[in-house]
């Protein structure tokens, strides 16, 4: 936000609300402000640019970081987030949402979020590792680079012996911190 409109923000209280939600969660508090999630929204969006109002809508999920890897991961990772999720958890859902992943490790939040459109993140749920009934989404930050980060289609380490490919993994680092994919 440019400079001159943040004054103009009016509750800012709800800015620092915010950021108190992360610190009591680091803190082992639980934040729960959610009254009900039938939609799959957790956050509405809205902004006003040339005179026209924009909204969008967002769900947001999150993941913890573990920077304790096994053997062969650290040849290629320097931290990764798993969980599952059932493949089919968006199919029914608005082509107007958003995924907000926040990835969060032990020593505090480091910025680390993605922002994807729901059909990419569809499509990226369908490439997941399988795992009986779900599916297992692995982000990974490749070792060596700050904002290089992939989505891993398989966990055997002998899969990953003549390195990062499109065979075994997809780039994400384009959802990175991608803000303009809202626009």
């Amino acid at each position: 936000m440019e400079n001159k409109l943040k004054p103009k923000a009016g509750h800012l209280e709800i800015i620092g609300e915010t950021i108190a939600k992360f610190e009591l969660f680091d803190n082992g508090w639980n934040p729960y402000s959610r009254f009900l999630d039938i939609d799959k929204v957790d956050i509405l969006l809205r902004r006003t640019s040339g005179g026209e109002i924009h909204y969008r809508e967002v769900q947001v999920k999150y993941g913890k970081l573990h920077d304790k890897l096994s053997k062969w991961e650290y040849d290629y990772f320097y931290v990764t987030s798993f969980r599952f999720f059932n493949p089919k958890e968006f199919d029914n859902t608005q082509d107007n949402l958003f995924i907000f992943y926040v990835l969060h490790p032990d020593s505090g939040y480091k910025g680390d979020i993605f922002i994807f459109p729901i059909k990419d993140f569809r499509n990226l749920l369908k490439e997941a590792v399988k795992s009986k009934q779900h599916v297992k989404l692995y982000m990974s930050r490749l070792k060596g680079e700050t904002e290089k980060w992939i989505i891993r289609k398989s966990t055997n380490g002998k899969d990953f012996k003549s390195g990062i490919n499109n065979i075994n993994s997809i780039d994400i680092s384009k959802y990175y911190r991608n803000f303009r994919l809202l626009d």
